[in-house]
């Protein structure tokens, strides 16, 4: 366990007293934590635009025109049906799906 820092009164103000090695060490702390937080800024920022980026895709996908009743050369090749309804189930469950996005 660390020592407790020293504690002295100044004009009535309550100070604490640091050894330069101490001193430094805090401020260095500092630096690393508001570089840090820089850092998730940023990446919430992205994180953000790309969210919103599928959301768009999610959106054109709907838009797309249905798969006529015989499904196309593509389609059955695949034998995984249609691509069309494929893909929008996979962004139906994407994570963070229906606004429940952690913040």
């Amino acid at each position: 366990m660390p020592p407790k820092p020293r504690r002295i009164q100044v004009d009535g103000a309550e100070l604490v007293v640091l050894t330069g090695a101490a001193y430094e060490s805090l401020a260095g702390q500092r630096r690393q934590a508001g570089a840090q937080g820089a850092r998730v800024r940023a990446l919430r920022t992205q994180l953000e635009q790309l969210s919103s980026f599928v959301d768009q895709i999610e959106r054109a996908a709907a838009a797309l025109p249905e798969c006529p009743p015989a499904l196309c050369a593509e389609c059955e090749q695949g034998g995984s049906g249609c691509a069309r309804a494929a893909l929008a189930a996979q962004l139906a469950k994407r994570p963070g799906r229906g606004g429940n996005r952690e913040s």
